[in-house]
């Protein structure tokens, strides 16, 4: 208003009545012919003779400018917390950037870097300063992130070849309200990565926590076999414990680890067991872990226990039924629970694993010895497969035999060698393999060993392992005359116990040459003679 009547005017601060009455005194000095302001300055304005007008504040302006001062302050603090926090939000996000060992470059809306950290200095070989500022395709010619900028698509895992090395690029666009507003990209050295894999895979396999088989590996075109796969197929499916049963060396380590990597666990470690090998005294602390100072030399720190190690993954129990029945208790629990308890710990250890048993006994005839679980056998008894023996898989033997040749030889030699190879597996067409793949792989490590001798040579030696069988016809005489050698009571459970007692005899007290002669399982050679009371 002053200044729209060309008035001069100007204005006097105070903070208490002494400095009002002194700014009263030096608005005189100044030449003032009126003086405007609050009842502070009234009083001395009119001791010095000064013209005053006075302006009163109302108690609702007080209370209204102390709320607008509150208000102020309020904004103020709120600002300066957004502040702060923006800081140290960009104080974390600098320390990611910089610290990380993945290479970072971000543009612009225009294609300009604006972001470059040390770990893509190193991978380019060029420095932050050289790129801030410079169109991204002056630096990288070749590069995702400009595309994925004016695309706005994201490029992933895409390989770059940069200054003779190769690189992996993830880039993916900035939108902001639909607008794009840049690209950032994650860089990696091809080699590091390629380095850093093969480091975990010999660590899994130093550790054999690492299924190499497939259901592909699995070699067989007999109708049992094909039931037997697809049935694997089924229960790979599902995350339920298996059961494999079969006879010793039928593969059931291979459609175990068949199983798992067909499953959803695959990427999870697979970690296997002989039961069988384990010292009985020491496979407690093996399944289940220990705390230090559990017992004399007992690891500093503790050891994790095989199902531990299972987690989230697969365990393979082979020859389950070799575990002492103290043990067995334990692995109930850990099966219901799901939780492990380590030896000399007050803790339990929450464990997710799929848990697949194989065994060459009949684990029910276990129970009724007393050495093995009825409980536990129901738990494990859940999928049930059964592996076929070699002598029930007929043209499957050859198709194996000359897989391992295949392996085993030289190409060019096993394109020389093979008719003979299969004139040798026609002479060994009537063999049984009571040792299964485990025997048969033998006799192919030795036949590829004698590849360059005579066949009569090979024929010597395949002899003798037919002489150390039973003599079939031996085996029919038994069968088609038993007068001969037997005293007929007339009562039949009389005749196959004086039969049975013959075979063992005959057998040097044999179990596994007695039930390969009369043609029946060693289990229920074993039901027989327990029924009959034959011990040997």
């Amino acid at each position: 208003m002053c200044g729209m009547l060309d008035i001069t005017f100007r204005r006097y601060r105070f903070t208490g009545s002494q400095s009002a009455r002194e700014g009263v005194r030096q608005a005189i000095r100044d030449g003032a012919v009126l003086g405007i302001g609050g009842v502070v300055t009234e009083i001395p304005a009119e001791k010095l003779g000064l013209p005053y007008i006075s302006m009163e504040s109302s108690r609702e302006s007080i209370i209204s400018a102390i709320e607008m001062a509150k208000q102020i302050r309020s904004i103020q603090k709120r600002d300066e917390d957004k502040r702060e926090n923006l800081k140290i939000s960009l104080e974390r996000h600098q320390a990611v950037i910089n610290f990380t060992r993945d290479g970072i470059l971000a543009v612009d809306g225009e294609g300009n870097v604006n972001v470059a950290n040390p770990a893509v200095e190193k991978l380019l070989g060029i420095s932050a300063r050289q790129m801030m500022g410079r169109p991204i395709a002056q630096i990288v010619p070749d590069s995702r992130l400009f595309s994925a900028l004016q695309s706005g698509q994201k490029r992933l895992d895409e390989v770059l070849r940069f200054n003779q090395n190769y690189l992996t690029v993830n880039a993916i666009p900035i939108v902001v309200d639909g607008r794009k507003k840049g690209a950032v990209a994650i860089i990696r050295d091809v080699k590091s990565l390629q380095k850093s894999e093969q480091k975990v895979r010999i660590g899994l396999h130093k550790k054999k926590l690492v299924a190499r088989h497939h259901f592909d590996d699995i070699i067989g075109e007999s109708e049992i076999m094909e039931r037997v796969v697809l049935k694997a197929k089924q229960f790979a499916s599902a995350d339920a414990t298996v059961l494999i049963t079969g006879e010793t060396g039928t593969g059931k380590e291979l459609f175990a680890q068949s199983i798992h990597n067909a499953g959803k666990r695959k990427d999870g470690p697979f970690v296997a067991i002989n039961c069988a090998s384990l010292d009985k005294n020491l496979m407690e602390s093996e399944l289940f872990g220990y705390e230090e100072g559990t017992f004399t030399g007992a690891l500093k720190g503790g050891k994790a226990g095989l199902f531990e190690m299972a987690h989230g993954g697969t365990i393979f129990l082979d020859e389950i039924g070799e575990i002492p029945f103290n043990v067995q208790a334990q692995l109930l629990r850990v099966l219901q629970e799901r939780e492990v308890r380590r030896i000399g710990s007050g803790t339990v250890i929450p464990v997710d694993v799929r848990v697949i048993v194989a065994t060459n006994r009949n684990l029910l005839e276990e129970i009724h010895m007393g050495n093995f679980r009825q409980d536990l056998y129901y738990r494990l008894n859940i999928l049930n497969l059964y592996i076929p023996p070699l002598k029930a898989r007929g043209e499957d033997v050859r198709l194996i035999a000359m897989s391992m040749f295949r392996s085993r030889l030289p190409e060019d030699e096993y394109a020389m060698m093979r008719e003979r190879l299969e004139l040798v597996m026609n002479y060994m067409r009537n063999h049984s393999w009571p040792g299964n793949v485990r025997e048969l792989a033998n006799f192919v490590e030795c036949i590829s060993v004698l590849s360059s001798s005579s066949f009569e040579e090979i024929k010597e030696y395949m002899d003798g392992i037919l002489h150390q069988e039973p003599d079939p016809a031996e085996d029919r005489g038994i069968r088609e005359e038993p007068a001969q050698d037997l005293e007929l009571s007339g009562n039949l459970r009389d005749w196959e116990k004086q039969l049975i007692e013959n075979a063992l005899k005959a057998n040097h007290l044999s179990t596994g040459r007695t039930a390969a002669q009369l043609g029946m399982s060693r289990s229920k050679l074993w039901r027989k003679m327990k029924e009959y009371g034959i011990t040997k």
